[in-house]
């Protein structure tokens, strides 16, 4: 809707309460209404986050609020403004910014030179799962970019080729560290079988907002918590001989 003429609106209600004729168009996090007025247009900021659902009831389409209010909006395409509202207010959430160690000095300052490379291996499953969901289009397919199941598969497998790397044929060492770097990426793991549970929900009722704000909070907290995992798992790594 960012990239389009905001809707023209001929009716607006909050309640009962009839306020005319207006505009209708989205900032950032939140939804701009434009009443218009003989003496001068006011405007109405409904945060996302403060809309529980969006519905389509005889050809208007109705927010339905936190605190119980209800904004109801007329127009030529209700269907098409209910289509925008709705995808504008479950925009996937910004995640790479919790990921403050990837990239950074921070997430690979210590002295062996595989530490960059491994880094971004561990991250890899995640910010892959990311690129997909930007394209997905549809809230399922945006859900199954980050599938639970998939992901910590995916970890497993990084975990255990970075131990067969230092050990190689060593199989007490290897399966040693194996079961360390397993250990202290279990906090992950519980973050993406979080994920997995928050999904299922978002995906049982996809025009419930509260349920998708739940989901999107889950995987901002999954990729805060990779960012912590990784630093655990880097020292394990720089205190580890190669090949030994």
């Amino acid at each position: 809707m960012t990239d389009r003429q905001p809707f023209a609106l001929t009716s607006m209600r909050i309640g009962r309460t009839d306020l005319g004729s207006g505009i209708i168009a989205v900032d950032d996090d939140a939804i701009v209404v434009v009443i218009h007025s003989a003496a001068e247009d006011r405007s109405i900021r409904v945060p996302c986050a403060a809309i529980d659902e969006i519905g389509l009831e005889n050809g208007e389409v109705e927010l339905r609020l936190r605190d119980g209010m209800r904004l109801a909006l007329g127009g030529d395409d209700s269907t098409g403004l209910r289509s925008e509202l709705v995808n504008h207010c479950r925009a996937l959430p910004e995640v790479t910014r919790a990921l403050r160690a990837f990239g950074s000095r921070r997430g690979h300052g210590s002295a062996r030179t595989s530490g960059p490379d491994e880094q971004r291996r561990f991250f890899a499953p995640l910010l892959d799962a990311r690129r997909e969901a930007v394209t997905a289009g549809e809230p399922e397919r945006t859900l199954a970019a980050f599938d639970s199941a998939t992901l910590e598969q995916a970890i497993a497998r990084t975990l255990h080729v970075l131990a067969t790397e230092r050990y190689g044929d060593n199989a007490p060492a290897r399966r040693a560290l194996e079961a360390e770097l397993v250990d202290l990426a279990e906090p992950l793991i519980n973050a993406l079988e979080a994920l997995g549970v928050a999904a299922d929900d978002a995906r049982g009722s996809v025009d419930d907002l509260r349920l998708w704000r739940a989901w999107s909070t889950q995987l901002r907290a999954t990729f805060e918590t990779a960012d912590r995992v990784w630093m655990s798992l880097d020292a394990a790594l720089d205190a580890t001989p190669w090949r030994a």
